[in-house]
């Protein structure tokens, strides 16, 4: 056994798994691109269930269905050294392994043991946030991250971790303090992703533009994903600033094209032109662009978030034996499922139905959906794209009524915010 750099033990004998590892979660909290160098080092090769569980978690996160596949045989391989292993690296395996079998909740609850008894793993931290983003837990992923930063309150990525779920629970100011601390204390481009979110929120769009030209050059090490994500919000302050140009010239150079085989980068893509689309602006042959590589996702079923964005992109490049594949499988998980499986094929349908001008149809499926719309997934900035589509809509179905209820916000509105005790 060998203690890692944050005293943690990590059952092996061979110093270069422990390198790894540490590695690995360092480029995780900065969103570095050479994550996926973990794959081809000393870890995934060990006999270390944390180092294999490890890897297993970096071909979970592309969302994919061929990502669940790679991952399960260095799950098998991690559940049989466990046994031999600490009780935190047991747990760590365990939250790793039902991530793999798409049991989210009991990932979260082996992660937050991680996080109460073991705080000073980053790494499963950074996965903890990940499942709470993605089911809408925005309270739990406050509490989880302040255990956290209790523990480790010189650290500076834990302070834009917080920063991130302080935003997304409506405690603004609270957001941009931790954000602007995170980011005095070192390079963390997810600190600047939530003081951003602030800067949108409170609808200071000049200076998201100057936040932007500010840090931008810093994102250039980052994975696709936070690299076209962070420009992707640099793009809605220019459209918040009316400048669509400036907005389009940052879809075409900075947020579509950089990987476009990557989920989070499509739905980046997806959700931009949409919202340029309802500013007017020509999206050309952009959607059958984007549709080529959609097309191939519709059986990864990743979450109800990333489904609305295939269905619309889909939808709009006129993709539709593909679309009615992807409502079908929607429904019948519908059938099978719970409100937010109910609301997911509702807002699918309405999303299909706005992509192909049957606004009357997409107010009614939309609006209905806005009120579970948290447990989709995503962010509530993310989100906002429900609420545009639904009341865009309403403005332009023939009867113009409120027929679903007072839930319609006026295009460019912000969704009330999660209020989350800290």
């Amino acid at each position: 056994m060998l203690d890692r750099h944050n005293q943690l033990t990590l059952t092996t004998s061979d110093t270069d798994v422990v390198v790894a590892v540490d590695g690995l979660e360092a480029a995780l909290l900065r969103y570095g691109r050479e994550v996926g160098d973990y794959l081809s080092g000393p870890g995934p090769s060990s006999d270390s269930a944390y180092a294999l569980a490890s890897a297993a978690a970096i071909h979970l996160f592309a969302l994919t269905a061929p990502g669940r596949v790679r991952a399960q045989p260095y799950v098998a391989a991690a559940e049989e050294f466990a046994a031999a292993g600490t009780l935190h690296e047991q747990m760590f395996v365990a939250g790793i392994a039902t991530w793999a079998r798409g049991d989210l909740g009991e990932a979260k609850a082996r992660h937050l043991v991680i996080a109460q008894q073991w705080p000073q793993d980053l790494l499963s931290a950074k996965i903890l946030q990940f499942h709470q983003l993605n089911t809408g837990d925005f309270s739990g992923m406050l509490a989880g991250v302040d255990l956290i930063v209790r523990a480790q309150p010189q650290n500076g990525f834990v302070h834009g971790m917080r920063a991130f779920a302080l935003e997304q629970c409506g405690e603004l100011e609270a957001a941009e303090r931790a954000g602007r601390k995170a980011i005095a204390m070192g390079h963390d481009p997810w600190a600047h992703h939530a003081v951003a979110h602030v800067l949108d929120t409170q609808g200071r769009a000049r200076e998201g533009r100057s936040w932007a030209q500010r840090f931008g050059h810093e994102w250039a090490g980052c994975s696709s994903f936070l690299y076209t994500h962070n420009w992707w919000h640099a793009a809605l302050f220019e459209l918040s600033l009316g400048d669509e140009d400036a907005a389009l010239d940052l879809f075409d150079t900075r947020i579509w094209g950089v990987r476009r085989d990557s989920v989070q980068d499509q739905i980046n893509a997806v959700s931009l032109l949409a919202r340029l689309e309802l500013e007017g602006v020509d999206a050309g042959d952009r959607w059958a662009d984007i549709a080529q590589h959609l097309a191939s996702r519709i059986d990864d079923r990743a979450n109800p978030f990333v489904d609305l964005h295939l269905a619309y992109g889909l939808a709009r490049a006129g993709c539709d034996d593909a679309v009615a594949d992807l409502l079908c499988d929607l429904d019948a998980r519908a059938r099978d499922g719970g409100r937010i499986e109910v609301a997911a094929a509702r807002a699918a349908t309405g999303f299909v139905a706005h992509a192909r001008r049957q606004y009357s149809t997409a107010a009614k499926q939309i609006g209905s959906a806005l009120g579970d719309a948290i447990g989709f997934g995503g962010s509530h900035t993310q989100r906002r794209l429900l609420d545009l589509l639904a009341a865009d809509a309403a403005s332009k179905a023939s009867d113009r009524s409120r027929s679903v209820g007072g839930w319609a916000r006026p295009v460019g509105s912000r969704p009330e915010m999660l209020s989350c005790a800290s």
